[in-house]
């Protein structure tokens, strides 16, 4: 296994999104959605991504955390404990205490999450998500 701060390939990251359940994704929207990242953090064995993670914001005051994704067949081996590891040390050297750092998590990923001080929001605020309706 190696773990590399690189951008993969936008066919190795879509193919990965099916591998790991999480969907398919347009191959162009992908490369555009791949470069704008501020941190990546890719999975290899061998030559085969089979782990990513990333953040993406502005890198100044909001960040979010997206597509934590491990391949079916390497669940279950702290694969996905590994990138929120590297996530979280990003966090730690390039953010401040009024930085907004968010997810979205499906269930039961939310407990990985909370291991790196993610919490619900308190009962004075609520997440959402914009419907979208238009397809491009």
């Amino acid at each position: 296994m190696k773990l590399l701060y690189e951008k993969p390939k936008a066919e190795d990251y879509v193919s990965l999104r099916l591998r790991s359940g999480m969907g398919n994704k347009d191959l162009e929207r992908s490369t555009k959605a791949i470069e704008n990242s501020l941190f990546t953090v890719s999975l290899y064995d061998e030559e085969k991504l089979i782990g990513f993670g990333r953040i993406v914001g502005d890198g100044g005051i909001t960040y979010v955390v997206s597509d934590i994704m491990v391949d079916e067949n390497y669940r279950r081996k702290g694969f996905a404990d590994q990138i929120m590891k590297e996530i979280n040390n990003y966090f730690e050297e390039n953010t401040f205490e009024d930085s907004y750092i968010c997810l979205i998590a499906n269930y039961p990923a939310d407990l990985l999450y909370h291991k790196y001080q993610f919490e619900y929001l308190p009962e004075s605020k609520c997440g959402m998500l914009r419907r979208q309706n238009k397809i491009k």
